[in-house]
């Protein structure tokens, strides 16, 4: 039962630092590039796919 309740909490925890790294991430691109971000995050998927 501890095991459980431990693979729960482990699981929150890691779930919860990925959001919050995206979300300061995010912030960071907003920050530098302004109401242009979303023509940026589509450039830079873009660029991205052309890698594979």
């Amino acid at each position: 039962m501890k095991k459980k309740i431990l693979k729960y909490i482990i699981i929150g925890v890691g779930v919860s630092v990925y959001v919050t790294v995206g979300l300061i991430q995010f912030c960071c691109i907003y920050d530098v590039q302004g109401n242009n971000i979303w023509s940026y995050l589509k450039e830079y998927w873009t660029w991205y796919k052309t890698l594979f």
